[in-house]
């Protein structure tokens, strides 16, 4: 009998082991089910998010190209090196002056280019990144005539906003580049100085244009309510805001960089074969040290824009530029919330 009882209690017990492990293998069937489900789901949904977002990347850089090449013709035709050129040929009696004000002229376009491409590209990310995030959660909330509305407001940026730029940074590049003879010899490095002291020249004039970039971009607000209002407010808040800032002074930076770059090109494709000899202690000229003077400067960083070549890779630089794509991630997760 005890026995018949204690085989009982076995299966009983094993009945209950069996039993439990069925249903715990069965709700962790049910679980992984269910993880599996949501991993699937997310994994769609950030894909279908990224892809989103890829696609208004690249509407945003064809923009980019397309409104550049506007802008690039707005520099050229309010900032005219041409007529000067055509009459220092003719060998006139004025022809120091003229070579003085063409020394200003090709440094004001030269940082107009830059400022003016950094303004416009900066300003078209956020707003395609803000039309995105819209999009992405209501793809309803911005009918094509608010885009395009809202959008078009970059066209301050290539009339008045131009001109109050160009304002500034010819008077800028006079103040510092008076001084500088057309004859005096500079090294790479000596011109480098020159751009930074146009840059902070600019950065502390009171019509800065990195710390009121909402006031070239925008310099009327129109008084009205809805969606169009709103977005407009979001634009003006991250334009104003200290990372976006920041992140315009960077890229200023860089197109600085660029310009020097190819100057550098300049100096030791010419200098070199110049310069480049074995002096009489059997050491080489250091390219470093190579030396132009300003009036031979001035035609090369002239040919920029006959060649296109400083706005073209300044702005291919731009666009692949990687904190400007995470700026633009950024905002767009931002309005998914």
């Amino acid at each position: 009998m005890l026995k018949t009882s204690r085989h009982r209690n076995k299966f009983i017990v094993g009945g209950v082991i069996v039993g439990g492990s069925i249903f715990l293998t069965r709700y962790a069937q049910q679980k992984l089910k269910e993880w599996q489900e949501k991993e699937t789901l997310e994994f769609l949904e950030r894909n279908r998010k990224h892809q989103h977002f890829e696609s208004i990347g690249r509407t945003c850089n064809q923009t980019i190209l397309n409104l550049s090449a506007a802008l690039n013709e707005t520099v050229t035709r309010n900032i005219t090196t041409e007529e000067l050129i055509d009459q220092l040929k003719t060998n006139p009696e004025n022809k120091l002056a003229l070579w003085n004000e063409l020394k200003i002229l090709v440094f004001s376009k030269v940082a107009c280019t830059i400022y003016a491409n950094v303004m416009l590209v900066v300003t078209l990310k956020i707003q395609l990144s803000i039309i995105g995030g819209y999009l992405y959660k209501d793809p309803n909330s911005l009918s094509s005539e608010v885009q395009e509305r809202y959008l078009s407001v970059c066209q301050n940026l290539m009339n008045s906003g131009f001109t109050r730029l160009n304002r500034l940074i010819e008077r800028t590049c006079r103040k510092v580049l008076e001084p500088v003879n057309l004859t005096k010899q500079l090294k790479l490095s000596d011109l480098e100085a020159i751009f930074w002291s146009i840059q902070t020249a600019i950065a502390t004039d009171s019509d800065n244009p990195v710390e009121k970039l909402q006031e070239y971009i925008f310099p009327e607000i129109p008084e009205t309510k809805g969606i169009y209002d709103r977005v407009l407010k979001d634009t003006i808040e991250l334009l104003d805001s200290d990372e976006v800032k920041s992140l315009t002074t960077h890229c200023i930076n860089r197109g600085f960089m660029v310009l020097a770059e190819q100057l550098s090109e300049y100096y030791n494709s010419n200098g070199v074969k110049e310069n480049m000899k074995i002096t009489e202690t059997g050491e080489f000229t250091n390219p470093f040290n190579i030396k132009k003077p300003m009036a031979k400067v001035l035609p090369i960083m002239n040919g920029f824009f006959t060649k296109r070549s400083l706005p073209d890779q300044f702005l291919q630089q731009l666009i692949v530029y990687e904190k400007l794509k995470m700026l633009s991630a950024n905002i767009y997760e931002s309005f998914l919330l």
